[in-house]
């Protein structure tokens, strides 16, 4: 989506706040205290520029007189949107509208017809806080005209659609009928990922939710062609279960969402919305609390403040969650920290916002498919079972080969479909485990490796496509330089390095190769190709309890012919193939990195020549002449350890440096340089430190 904003008002707004107000009214003391002028002075103790204000919430109640939905009692008829619209404006800060997609309790209690339903025929809401109703249904068309209702009534700078998303598969009515009327058949209720009427119906599910978003947006713009719009953007790295896919970022001018993770999702969500985001700053939004089911638990302050410098050292905007008490007051202790927090942010605001209009620098890029969150093991499940969605192979590559890259203060991103034109940019792509892809992706990564660029693939990455046809052989058997013959039985397989290749498989020999407990694929190499290991397996099947060499292992015995790690070099490019999602396993990071430093020459953009848990985040402004370098802690609870004498080379690439300047006191420090790169130290790091380098 093209940015139509005239004002633009997120660019400039760093510090952002979203209420929950997700109060029932069954109780006359609910929002009995609420006071328009009350939520506004926290706002501004808080000192946020901006901030999300309830129209809707997912109990379907409004907080303002509506005619379309139901108005929350306690209210008593006033309108409490418009006043704290009115109210921020005075104050300066933006409003953006809160709308619940979905999530709509009172329409699900209120209306059975618009009730998502489970496999078994049961209300997705039955028994449950939340009702969620379905966006086939009719209550599609009350949703938009209660979007035309809050547009033609009030003036804000933005709206916000929460939970843009399937909770859960449906099978209604509605959804049937759509179903059979566009291909002529009845929705599966049984999940087999190599069925290709099973995927049909989920590409339709993500085709569905794509056109609702589409509609909601475009209501929008219809009326307030200058007003942003968002939608909840948490779940692109959800399971499949959701049907969220990159498109659903097209219907967002800029991408915010919600994560109450540690660290490395922070990291990860970080990277991946820069890159997916259509305009910047993308929001990244945390609780306050310890995470949205707690009320009175509060985060440790420093824990809050890594999060808000870890959204900003990405060019990204920092918001925060409080959840109302339910008779409508606030704890004044919240706003008091947050203020603290944004306050000393203040300070370092005019190098954040330079940064806003580009990427941070990366060598490697992780490329996450939204179209393979799922488990090959779901075959044979009814979609409703509690442990779907739980295991996604791919995604779990995905974070910890991010996890790896961060270890080896190797310089990172994650990339999506969104961003095949720039493949050019990244020394190495990495493509962990990517269970189904199209002709775009394969045909994009193949003109990337060909035009000089490297790739790490693993496992059944090309092997079956987005329809769920797998095929004969990999679909980039050419890049990879080996073929299909079939899968090992065994879950617990070796991989062993072959002759003088003992180096890249550290501490791993012939009788002592890398364990792995998965299956391995098996390939046939081509004449071509160096292989790198060989697949070993167990004396025995694991799965057989009458045969076994050692009670409580499965310790290597058979080895075999099939390749486990190749290197090919095509075009300009060269290639590794894995046989098995290596990068999945936290105890052999070892390896996968010293295989991408195979493809690079570990020659990176940056080095911390110790293996200390901080990251840097390093933005060129080649418009300015400058470098703008971000050191964050990487530890996952606080207390955060001081970390000391962090030594930091930079490859400038033979520029003449100027200065090197510690922000936001811009005062100068000693560096050397050597070769393409400088060197500095940083004594000491808390949470913290941003840097600065200008050259000729």
């Amino acid at each position: 989506m093209k940015d139509t904003t005239e004002s633009k008002w997120y660019k400039t707004a760093l510090y952002r706040q979203v209420l929950d107000m997700h109060i029932t009214d069954e109780d006359p003391r609910f929002l009995s205290e609420l006071n328009a002028k009350e939520y506004v002075d926290m706002l501004t103790l808080a000192n946020v520029n901006s901030a999300v204000v309830f129209a809707v919430s997912h109990v379907g109640n409004s907080y303002y007189p509506t005619k379309i939905g139901h108005m929350h009692q306690g209210l008593k008829g006033k309108d409490f949107l418009g006043e704290v619209i009115d109210l921020c404006h005075k104050k300066g800060i933006k409003v953006v509208v809160y709308y619940s997609l979905i999530y709509n309790t009172w329409a699900y209690r209120n209306f059975p017809d618009w009730r998502m339903i489970d496999v078994d025929g049961k209300g997705m809401g039955d028994n449950s806080r939340y009702g969620v109703c379905c966006i086939n249904s009719p209550y599609r068309e009350h949703v938009v005209a209660q979007i035309e209702e809050i547009c033609r009534n009030y003036e804000f700078e933005g709206i916000r659609f929460d939970m843009t998303f399937w909770p859960g598969v449906c099978y209604c009515p509605h959804c049937k009928k759509r179903f059979a009327e566009e291909t002529g058949e009845e929705i599966p209720e049984i999940i087999n990922w190599e069925e290709p009427k099973w995927v049909t119906f989920q590409r339709r599910r993500e085709v569905w939710l794509n056109e609702f978003a589409s509609l909601c947006t475009s209501t929008v713009k219809k009326l307030k062609p200058n007003v942003s719009v968002e939608h909840q953007s948490s779940t692109f790295s959800a399971s499949w279960r959701s049907g969220v896919t990159t498109e659903l970022s097209r219907q967002s001018d800029f991408l915010q969402g919600d994560f109450y993770g540690g660290i490395l999702q922070a990291s990860f969500a970080c990277k991946l919305f820069s890159n997916l985001t259509r305009n910047k700053p993308f929001g990244f939004e945390t609780s306050v609390a310890v995470d949205v089911g707690k009320h009175t638990t509060l985060k440790p302050k420093d824990l809050l403040k890594l999060r808000n410098y870890y959204a900003l050292s990405h060019g990204g905007a920092f918001v925060f969650i409080d959840a109302i008490d339910p008779v409508g007051s606030l704890n004044k202790k919240t706003y008091s920290i947050m203020g603290d927090i944004f306050k000393e942010t203040y300070s370092y605001n005019k190098y954040f916002l330079d940064c806003i209009n580009t990427n941070p620098i990366a060598d490697i890029a992780i490329y996450l498919s939204t179209e393979s969150k799922f488990d090959f093991a779901e075959k044979g499940k009814k979609p409703n079972e509690p442990t779907i969605g739980i295991h996604t192979p791919h995604i779990e590559s995905c974070l910890n080969s991010a996890e790896a890259l961060i270890e080896s203060h190797i310089p990172w991103t994650v990339i999506t479909k969104e961003n095949l034109d720039k493949l050019s940019e990244y020394q190495v792509v990495i493509l962990p485990n990517v269970l189904m892809m199209d002709k775009e992706e394969i045909s994009a990564f193949r003109n990337y490796v060909l035009n000089g660029g490297n790739l790490y693939a693993s496992k059944y990455t090309s092997l079956i496509t987005k329809d769920g046809i797998k095929q004969k052989d990999f679909l980039m058997a050419d890049l990879f330089g080996v073929s299909y013959e079939g899968e090992t039985k065994e879950t617990s397989t070796y991989i062993a390095p072959t002759d003088g290749l003992e180096g890249v498989l550290t501490d791993y020999s012939e009788k002592y190769p890398l364990e792995l407990q998965s299956t391995q694929l098996k390939v046939k190499p081509s004449s071509t190709v160096r292989i790198l290991g060989k697949l070993t397996l167990p004396y025995t099947d694991p799965k057989d309890p009458g045969h076994f060499a050692s009670i409580h292992s499965n310790p290597p015995g058979i080895i075999t012919s099939y390749p486990s790690i190749v290197l090919n070099k095509v075009g300009k490019g060269k290639v590794i193939y894995v046989a098995t999602d290596l990068e999945r396993s936290e105890y052999h990071r070892h390896v996968f990195i010293n295989l991408l430093k195979l493809l690079t020459g570990n020659s990176f953009s940056f080095k911390i020549d110790n293996s200390l848990p901080v990251e840097l985040i390093l933005f060129h402004l080649r418009n300015k002449k400058q470098y703008i370098l971000n050191l964050l802690t990487f530890q996952d609870r606080p207390p955060y350890l001081p970390i000391y004498n962090i030594k930091i080379k930079v490859r400038i690439g033979g520029k003449t440096v100027k200065q090197l300047l510690i922000l936001p006191r811009e005062e100068k420090m000693n560096f050397q340089v050597s070769e393409e790169y400088i060197e500095f130290l940083v004594p000491k790091l808390d949470i913290f430190a941003m840097f600065r380098l200008d050259y000729e």
